[in-house]
């Protein structure tokens, strides 16, 4: 799925809109095997990200935004220029800005938010289901940067490892209800992630390469992004964590 969300997104400055203040919350318990161990070394999970935004609803087949769209962070790389601002590794758009660092999703929450450094954005009151992330734009022909775009490191190995991917968004769960602002509100809307289905070790699931044996999506093998096989018997493996809502008045 490759999506570029900012393309005609742009920061609300109007009179009467509402305020929206963006968080992350780490609520990873432990790094988790699917033999049920607990884990005694760290999990990395380090990404690229350009921005995050409201949607008031996305086309579940085309994954298209449906309605409105407000962007309610940037990353400050980008240095305020949504339009042209890319991860390294991608020569489109010419000229503009672009992201070398890497956002650590395995911190405390109040090293994440420090890192985030997230003013409150002001926006069009409305109706909003979703949020999304945006973490690279992919203009044909390009198909993927030549830079990594995420690095990743999982319970028994030794380094982080480098990921590569042209896969330029997430979206998380719906708001449920959808996040109804006003002129005059003031929230903050932060998205949750467990780490714990993101990176997981366990014995090779029989006839994947990229599934660990236990971990399933309804009923089914789920395949990750990435897997290290420590040996014969043991495999780590990488995907994006799900995200998920909530929005809290201030």
């Amino acid at each position: 799925m490759r999506m570029t969300l900012s393309v005609l997104v742009a920061m609300s400055a109007c009179s009467g809109g509402a305020s929206v203040k963006f968080q992350m919350s780490n609520d990873t318990v432990a790094a988790r095997t699917t033999d049920g161990a607990a884990a005694t070394d760290g999990v990395v999970l380090k990404l690229k990200l350009i921005a995050a935004y409201l949607a008031e609803d996305v086309d579940p087949t085309t994954m298209d935004n449906v309605g409105g769209t407000e962007m309610i962070w940037l990353n400050p790389q980008c240095q305020g220029d949504i339009s042209g601002c890319n991860v390294s590794g991608f020569s489109q758009p010419a000229g503009g800005p672009r992201i070398t660092d890497f956002f650590d999703l395995a911190r405390t929450n109040a090293e994440v938010n420090a890192d985030l450094n997230s003013q409150a954005a002001t926006i069009t009151p409305g109706s909003y289901r979703y949020a999304r992330i945006e973490m690279c734009k992919a203009y044909a022909p390009e198909t993927q940067p030549t830079d990594p775009t995420l690095m990743w490191e999982g319970p028994g190995m030794t380094a982080e490892q480098p990921f590569t991917s042209g896969d330029c968004g997430r979206t998380s769960a719906a708001f449920e209800p959808p996040l109804v602002l006003a002129a005059g509100d003031s929230v903050a809307v932060t998205l949750g992630y467990d780490l714990a289905t993101s990176i997981v070790a366990g014995a090779p699931a029989p006839g994947g390469a990229y599934s660990v044996a236990g971990a399933l999506v309804d009923g089914q093998p789920h395949y990750f992004r990435a897997c290290e096989d420590l040996d014969a018997d043991h495999r780590v493996c990488m995907d994006y964590p799900d995200f998920v809502p909530s929005a809290a008045k201030q």
